[in-house]
């Protein structure tokens, strides 16, 4: 009976201690509400608030709560200060203002602020009244067939290969080849001059990336622009000369219609201009309320 009684009285005091812990967690844990951007650091001068230090805790990726891991907020909080002292020492050496990198990265910084101020999403509407007056840039993508005339170099196994040495080398034939084309057409030069290519260009249709994929970016982005029936200037690549000729074009011509096939297009290149525009306008901002002189560089 009497280990009974005993057992009961270690119950009940059990379930109070509960009790009375349950309710001082609910309280501390009311007050943390109420408190959130209390200070919970004094660094010289400059506070650091809770609202502050769980910004940083969540950059580092650091996941814990108040009343689990007093050592990992206590590390936290040790980092936050050390980097305060650092910041404050380069303050007081001046290096924002004579380091560029520090200048660099101060900028990117409050560039990053400025462009989060306005994060609203742009309806349908807009993107359709952007996509219509800017409907030019939404162009298709080209497609084309080249024809071609390739002069293997006789320098293969030379360094002068594709130096100005090789033109004047091939310059004779070169130039016989132009004025064949001129007098008898692209056709006929081909059929009496072209070598054999170790990765011949197909007669078909090719976008741009394809282009590539045979001549290299920089000569395909001059190609691209080139006219229906021009004709290129003697181009070196890789191993040999080349001249080219678009023999024909094609590009489907975009409208309103199109808007939802640009649609992710659009939205990402609005959302560009609107950042420039709030950019430029705080720069604005900033100028009116600051008092600038220039000084004569001479």
């Amino acid at each position: 009976m009497i280990k009974n009684n005993n057992l009961y009285l270690f119950i009940s005091s059990l379930i109070i201690g509960l009790l009375i812990l349950s309710i001082d967690i609910f309280y501390n844990q009311n007050q943390k509400t109420f408190s959130k951007n209390r200070a919970i650091a004094k660094v010289n001068d400059q506070y650091i608030n809770e609202d502050q230090f769980l910004k940083y805790a969540v950059s580092l990726g650091a996941d814990f709560k108040a009343e689990e891991d007093q050592e990992l907020i206590n590390l936290v909080l040790e980092r936050m200060i050390e980097e305060e002292l650092l910041v404050q020492r380069a303050i007081e050496l001046k290096l924002h203002h004579q380091d560029v990198q520090v200048r660099k990265v101060l900028i990117e910084q409050i560039i990053e602020f400025i462009l989060q101020l306005d994060n609203s999403t742009p309806s349908n509407e807009i993107l359709q009244k952007y996509f219509k007056d800017n409907i030019g840039k939404y162009k298709s993508e080209a497609e084309f067939k080249i024809d071609s005339i390739f002069i293997k170099s006789q320098s293969q196994n030379s360094a002068m290969l594709g130096s100005d040495y090789d033109f004047e080398l091939h310059q004779d034939k070169l130039d016989k080849i132009q004025n064949l084309i001129r007098t008898n057409g692209f056709k006929e030069a081909k059929q009496r001059f072209s070598d054999t290519q170790f990765l011949p260009i197909p007669n078909k249709f090719m976008k741009y990336k394809d282009c590539v994929q045979y001549l290299g970016p920089s000569n395909c982005n001059n190609i691209k622009d080139m006219a229906l029936g021009s004709i290129s200037e003697t181009i070196f690549y890789n191993n040999g000369f080349y001249i080219f000729k678009i023999d024909e074009l094609s590009q489907t011509q975009v409208n309103e219609t199109n808007f939802n096939d640009f649609k992710e297009q659009v939205l990402f290149d609005y959302n560009n201009y609107q950042d420039d525009q709030s950019f430029i306008e705080y720069i604005e901002f900033l100028k009116s309320r600051a008092s600038i002189s220039k000084f004569d560089l001479k």
